[in-house]
């Protein structure tokens, strides 16, 4: 199928919609225990339609979506047929020491089920394949991938491995300082490593973690953002603790830091014990594999990474 692959914009918002609401073949409801139920799409809030999958399920909240996306950092395509977006495809431009180096990451690649099997998929990853070139990109990555088969085809290679785990939020004896984190941009930790949390890459993830990164919704008011840089043994950090909306009580944790600060269980201490300072029973570490804690607990199989070496570093990716 012969499709114009542009820049997405806001006023793509509706068919952007209709492309991710293509995917999801059961609508789900959340009572107030958490509880699911089945839904129809027309019964949902804004807010139940965001945890069907995400900003996109929603018109208004797309539109939201796409604009802080060009904000924050990011880019997005759409492979339009006729007048009519079928694709979309978002990507995040980060810079970070090896092995990523300066990285794109494709976070978000859709098509049409309607319209699947044609080449949109494809010509929109050529697309970003082609603009991690043009941007002086190390490395081209997909964090999560869905088809790996797909992007196999494409000449991704399986990267690092990362792994979900979960500690109680505990005291410790271990010492620490907290300051506030300032609400900046990514240029504020650019360059760094992200230690914990990589779910995309760290430009991605610095924005999803501010203030403001998702809607107010009126049943979100009460969920904790707890932003600081903490300083363990004169090493310093940014650490954001960031509380589900499906599981009060328990933090996701992100940790930006410079090339020479290592995840060591000084720090794994101090994220547990600010926690539980903070107010959180249980802390979530997505971290590189493998990682041994006496009191993690497995949350998810162990995730593959999918890259493509855009130029240079190709020492460091084959010894992955």
């Amino acid at each position: 199928m012969k499709s114009l692959i542009r820049p997405a914009s806001p006023p793509d918002a509706a068919d952007v919609c209709a492309v991710h609401c293509s995917d999801i073949s059961h609508w789900r409801a959340w009572d107030a225990s958490g509880d699911a139920r089945p839904a129809r799409y027309a019964d949902l809030t804004p807010c139940q339609r965001w945890l069907n999958g995400g900003p996109w399920l929603d018109p208004g909240l797309c539109r939201r979506h796409l604009q802080r996306v060009a904000e924050g950092g990011g880019y997005a395509w759409v492979a339009e047929h006729k007048g009519r977006a079928l694709a979309e495809a978002e990507a995040f431009l980060a810079d970070e020491p090896p092995p990523y180096g300066r990285n794109l990451n494709l976070s978000a690649l859709y098509v049409h089920r309607h319209f699947r099997g044609q080449g949109l998929g494809s010509a929109l990853l050529a697309a970003a394949l082609a603009f991690a070139q043009e941007q002086g990109c190390h490395t081209f990555t997909v964090s999560r991938p869905d088809a790996p088969a797909f992007y196999a085809a494409h000449g991704l290679r399986p990267g690092p491995r990362w792994g979900h785990w979960q500690l109680p939020a505990r005291r410790s004896r271990v010492r620490y300082t907290v300051d506030p984190l300032p609400d900046t941009g990514y240029s504020l930790v650019r360059g760094y490593a992200l230690l914990v949390g990589r779910f995309q890459n760290s430009c991605h993830d610095w924005e999803r973690a501010r203030p403001g990164g998702a809607p107010d919704f009126p049943e979100w008011r009460g969920v904790t953002l707890d932003r600081n840089w903490m300083t363990v043994r004169g090493q310093r950090a940014a650490v954001v603790l960031e509380e589900s909306p499906r599981a009060p009580g328990t933090a996701e944790a992100f940790v930006f830091a410079p090339p020479d600060v290592a995840l060591t269980g000084q720090w794994v201490s101090a994220i547990g014990d600010h926690a539980a300072w903070s107010g959180f029973t249980r802390v979530n570490l997505f971290v590189p594999a493998p990682f041994a804690h006496p009191h993690a607990r497995r949350l998810e199989a162990t995730q593959r990474v999918m890259w493509k070496v855009v130029r240079g570093q190709e020492s460091v990716v084959s010894s992955q």
